[in-house]
């Protein structure tokens, strides 16, 4: 899945929300500003809180990041599996150039794969499926 120019900005300039649901069909959504691509089909992020996203992605696998631009109204949502990845040399390469591990003693990668995209904008093709 290649992201679009447009997809990649929006992901570089906007500020990205991560969503994840429990077993038990508790949503839980919230900001993360270290998102960003890693590479065509995946997303990556630090994770250092290990608090509900992180507990609900352990169980379920699963994640969507909901990115828009107020200013234009449009924006996309991404929808994929998660990877956590600790002391892994996956894990080393991405934060090896950060500087995180100074603010926070534990912090672990985690990979969103992405399987489907979807338009939010305001507009007649809200909703739409693009890949």
């Amino acid at each position: 899945m290649v992201f679009t120019k447009d997809m990649r900005d929006m992901i570089e300039d906007q500020l990205p929300f991560l969503a994840t649901t429990s077993k038990a069909g508790l949503p839980q959504i919230g900001p993360e500003g270290t998102l960003r691509v890693l590479k065509d089909g995946q997303l990556v992020y630090y994770e250092h809180t290990f608090r509900h996203a992180y507990h609900n992605m352990k169980e379920t696998g699963l994640a969507a990041v909901a990115v828009a631009n107020r200013t234009v109204e449009s924006g996309f949502r991404f929808e994929g599996s998660a990877e956590i990845h600790e002391g892994d040399p996956l894990a080393e390469e991405v934060l090896a150039p950060t500087t995180i591990r100074e603010r926070f003693p534990r912090v672990v990668v985690v990979v969103i794969n992405v399987e489907r995209i979807y338009r939010l904008n305001n507009d007649l093709d809200a909703g739409t499926r693009l890949f």
